[in-house]
């Protein structure tokens, strides 16, 4: 079955990409010029994490034929990010005390 391609599919990746980038960004110049707290930085590693797996998910579509391992290996490692992320709201609201 051949996929199917839609138009705006390539700008809505583009604009995921620099929308992380920018969070990671915000997020590392939050824990280095005002405050230093925990939660800036886990939340600057999570962004990361699940821009480096979006990264490797788009290279592993782009194999012919998609090798399971790598998207299955990149999936986890957003999955991870999402986590750290999530994990780092919770901390800054103060959430477990």
């Amino acid at each position: 079955m051949a996929r199917r391609y839609h138009p705006w599919s390539g700008l809505l990746k583009k604009v995921f990409y620099i929308a992380v980038a920018v969070l990671v960004l915000a997020r590392l110049i939050d824990f280095v010029f005002y405050g230093g707290h925990a939660y800036d930085l886990v939340a600057t590693v999570g962004f990361a994490v699940l821009f480096a797996g979006a990264l490797l998910e788009e290279r592993a579509r782009a194999m012919n034929p998609p090798p399971v391992r790598l998207r299955r290996r990149a999936n986890v490692i957003a999955a991870c990010g999402i986590a750290l992320v999530l994990g780092s709201f919770l901390l800054e609201w103060k959430v477990f005390g």
